[in-house]
């Protein structure tokens, strides 16, 4: 029984100062729902994300798969997923304002 107790009083060491963690702590890229991604479409008037996905499949020669709106501290930022043609999956980041290559992150 100990053994149990212990190992719970472990675990809960381990986990839970992590949840608790203030906001600073944490990483500041947060992707949008799709309800939140249309508001602040609309509302912003950010650039297609359909339209900047099908151009980015066209000039990588690859497969559109997602497009996710995305939150860097005050940038937003678009996620857009291609397949290869290896099988490989990349990940494009376009300012979501812009539509042009975001300087924070590089094609994954």
């Amino acid at each position: 029984m100990r053994r149990i107790v212990s190992k719970l009083l472990a675990f809960i060491v381990a986990v839970l100062p992590p949840a608790l963690a203030p906001a600073a702590d944490r990483p500041a890229w947060q992707c949008l729902t799709v309800a939140e991604t249309r508001q602040l479409i609309a509302d912003r008037r950010l650039g297609d994300p359909f339209a900047l996905m099908q151009a980015q499949s066209i000039s990588a020669h690859a497969e559109p798969i997602n497009a996710r709106l995305c939150r860097e501290q005050e940038d937003l930022v678009y996620e857009i997923s291609l397949l290869r043609r290896d099988g490989r999956v990349m990940r494009i980041y376009l300012d979501a304002a812009t539509g042009q290559p975001h300087a924070g992150h590089k094609e994954r």
